[in-house]
């Protein structure tokens, strides 16, 4: 047997076993263009004390990231920069006497650039700050990985059309409210056009990012490490790797998927069986991030997921000239 190395874990078949627990990748797995697709949970290796056989990425540690801290950091950033931005528009409106945050009609407008505002300020701080704590590119840390998104496209998009036609399905089973708050957004069609463009191009992404790149994640991170043996060597080992177990991704999941569609329960007049429908979509767009172990990719399925739903609505307004035809589906 090969004597455990100095800077290794202590560890015996008689205490703390890692491969029990624990799922570990190395970096020339993460190199290799069939490994591209998968997340690093699903990849298991014999974990051993020679320093020849221990994968790269053990010996040159990055911590795992981003954890909860970093999701409750990014959080407060979009609060903050929520308010100031609220402030700031309902000071423009009082100084030019216009009721920018009142008016019915320039609400849904302006909802929209006080929301693309808060999201440009908030990822632009993460994306300068964070990687300062991090030693790394954001996109990396992220697992943003635009190369296979881009390498599948067209599967992509395929798949989330047809997740939305699943959901849309599944509501027309259920019996909703019959004019929600999110229908306000849909009254004025000279703002139709931008709150599409927003809805298609900007919102998956921020919304993918802090679900499926940061909360994902970071719900995984402290899984593993509460189930964790209370063990020094346990601890040093933990301390010198960087995998996630499968077990906490697919709770993480679960979990951050509840999260998304709770996020969206105000817009659905808090009918709870169209939150459980968007629940399932979330299952879905966390599917495809592990899958694919690409934030990227899950943001091309929920573009094409609510792009779908917009040509729709083009095609029954007539090119969102005749808005009163929404009323009828």
């Amino acid at each position: 047997m090969t004597e455990p190395q100095p800077n290794e874990p202590s560890v015996t078949h008689e205490g703390f076993r890692p491969e029990d627990h624990f799922v570990i990748r190395s970096q020339s797995d993460e190199a290799s263009p069939a490994s591209a697709l998968h997340s690093d949970v699903f990849t298991n290796t014999t974990f051993t004390r020679s320093p020849s056989d221990v994968p790269h990425d053990l010996l040159t540690h990055q911590p795992r990231q981003p954890n909860l801290g970093y999701s409750a950091a990014l959080l407060g950033i979009g609060v903050l920069a929520l308010f100031a931005v609220s402030v700031f528009i309902g000071i423009i409106g009082f100084i030019t006497h216009t009721k920018l945050l009142a008016s019915s009609a320039s609400l849904p407008l302006t909802s929209i650039l006080i929301e693309a505002v808060t999201f440009l300020i908030t990822y632009g701080i993460a994306y300068i700050a964070f990687p300062r704590f991090w030693q790394r590119p954001f996109g990396q840390v992220i697992h943003w990985n635009p190369a296979v998104a881009k390498e599948h496209v067209p599967q992509l998009i395929g798949v989330g059309i047809a997740l939305s036609i699943v959901a849309q399905a599944l509501e027309s089973l259920l019996t909703l409210p019959k004019e929600m708050p999110v229908d306000a957004f849909f009254k004025q069609p000279s703002t139709l056009w931008i709150i599409a463009i927003f809805g298609t191009f900007v919102a998956p992404v921020c919304e993918e990012v802090f679900f499926r790149g940061f909360l994902l994640r970071g719900f995984a991170i402290f899984f593993d490490w509460i189930a964790l043996p209370k063990t020094d060597e346990a601890r040093e080992w933990w301390q010198s790797t960087t995998g996630l177990s499968q077990r906490s991704m697919i709770l993480s999941g679960v979990l951050t998927s509840g999260l998304f569609a709770a996020m969206h329960a105000a817009q659905l007049g808090w009918a709870w069986n169209a939150v459980g429908v968007l629940w399932v979509v979330g299952g879905g767009l966390t599917y495809i991030r592990i899958r694919y172990n690409s934030v990227a990719a899950s943001s091309v399925v929920h573009a094409a997921y609510n792009g779908l739903l917009f040509a729709i609505m083009f095609v029954i307004t007539g090119g969102f000239r005749h808005l009163d035809k929404l009323a009828n589906h």
